[in-house]
């Protein structure tokens, strides 16, 4: 008999429910009443909905924090940055559905905690990517950059992100190299 993680579908349910109406449009019982669970099971995986929120979230921050401290704070490109944007995509592309959600929800984009983190994890990649250029081009290409990351995962299939990786990874090179030579 296979025992079922209840926290695990708790999490994969709030996700569901988040990407659809967001963190702020969703209720614990929206979340609870969609696997038959009661609040009192809840509160014994989770202290609250924010607590939610945080366990979505953070293992995402994690790995982008992790492979950022892994490279140099300006890595040497094309080498060590293609490397770095391959190792970033490969984060995104895990997290998916995380960085579908959290890319249209002002309420993880404005959390104390988590907002915090990833604009810091998005400055620290513009940074790598337009080391100690600090003209407008630069700062507007590393957004650019990653951008060009982000942007896909949220309007293509599954099965395109996985054929057109390369090609995502080359586009944002190639903005790389503009903003480098700039």
């Amino acid at each position: 008999m296979v025992r079922r993680n209840r926290r695990n579908e708790l999490l994969e349910a709030a996700l569901e429910a988040f990407k659809v109406r967001g963190y702020e449009g969703t209720s614990l019982g929206d979340i609870v009443v969609t696997l038959g669970m009661s609040r009192a099971d809840f509160g014994y995986h989770f202290e609250s909905k924010e607590q939610l929120l945080i366990d979505l979230v953070a293992p995402l921050l994690d790995e982008v924090d992790a492979t950022l401290d892994r490279f140099p704070r300006h890595p040497s490109w094309p080498d060590q940055g293609r490397e770095l944007l391959t190792a970033y995509l490969e984060i995104l592309i895990e997290y998916r559905d995380v960085v579908i959600w959290i890319d249209g929800d002002k309420a993880v984009l404005e959390h104390p905690k988590l907002g915090g983190r990833l604009a810091e994890s998005n400055r620290r990649f513009r940074e790598a990517i337009r080391g100690e250029n600090r003209s407008v081009a630069a700062r507007l290409g590393a957004s650019a950059v990653l951008g060009a990351l982000w942007r896909p995962l949220r309007n293509m299939t599954d099965l395109d992100v996985a054929r057109e990786k390369e090609a995502m990874l080359a586009l944002a090179m190639g903005v790389v190299e503009m903003v480098r030579a700039e």
